[in-house]
């Protein structure tokens, strides 16, 4: 297992997860190795395909068995709980790539993580919301300060000062319809962020590594 560890950390630095190889990786390429590195990764079957067409380019053939065995040992490390729970909380989708013997403990833990994913978000959205109505309003208070000092310019054109007194009532609109927002947004907010902690609470110990 040391061995194939470490011939999988020299695969991943030459770039070889990726799918494209040299030739030189071609004719020395533990098959085995490259196959649990795939599968570790949660790569489908199919990835193979891309393996043997970069190595056909440099005529050497890809040895499919060993790879198939290497990506099996790989799977099992891929559909762990634990990286299921991970794979979730990044907010990836599941690839149907685990066997059904542990597919359902995989996707268990997924649909555990991907909850967690989903509060996160819709927790940050809230709060980017929050901080753009917040600024807004600050700004809009700038704004129709300027607005306001322009009104009373000496010399100012009856025509300009209808358009600047069309303008700030606008603005004025705006600011209350946001500070009328606020306040709900910072419920909103608070709701978002009780129910993603009570939810972290719940299942993040289930995954402790």
């Amino acid at each position: 297992m040391r061995r194939l560890t470490a011939t999988i950390f020299l695969f991943a630095l030459a770039g070889c997860s990726s799918g494209a190889m040299e030739a030189t990786e071609c004719q020395t390429a533990d098959w085995r190795a490259i196959g649990y590195e795939d599968g570790a990764r949660g790569y489908g079957p199919n990835y193979f395909g891309t393996r043997r067409k970069a190595c056909a380019e440099h005529g050497i053939a890809a040895n499919f068995d060993a790879y198939m065995a290497g990506r099996d040992q790989g799977l099992a490390y891929y559909c762990r709980p634990q990286n299921g729970y991970n794979v979730g909380i990044q907010g990836y989708r599941y690839s149907g790539v685990c066997p059904p013997a542990l597919e359902g403990a995989f996707l268990s833990a997924h649909a555990d993580g991907f909850g967690l994913y989903q509060r996160h978000a819709a927790m940050q959205n809230i709060s980017k919301r929050l901080n753009y109505s917040r600024q807004r309003a600050q700004e809009l208070e700038f704004i129709m300060a300027d607005k306001s000092a322009q009104l009373v310019s000496p010399g100012l054109l009856a025509a300009d000062r209808v358009a600047i007194g069309i303008e700030l009532k606008q603005l004025t609109q705006e600011k209350i319809e946001l500070e009328e927002a606020i306040p709900q947004l910072e419920a909103d907010y608070s709701a978002a962020r009780y129910e993603y902690e009570e939810y972290r609470a719940r299942v993040a110990g289930r995954y402790a590594s």
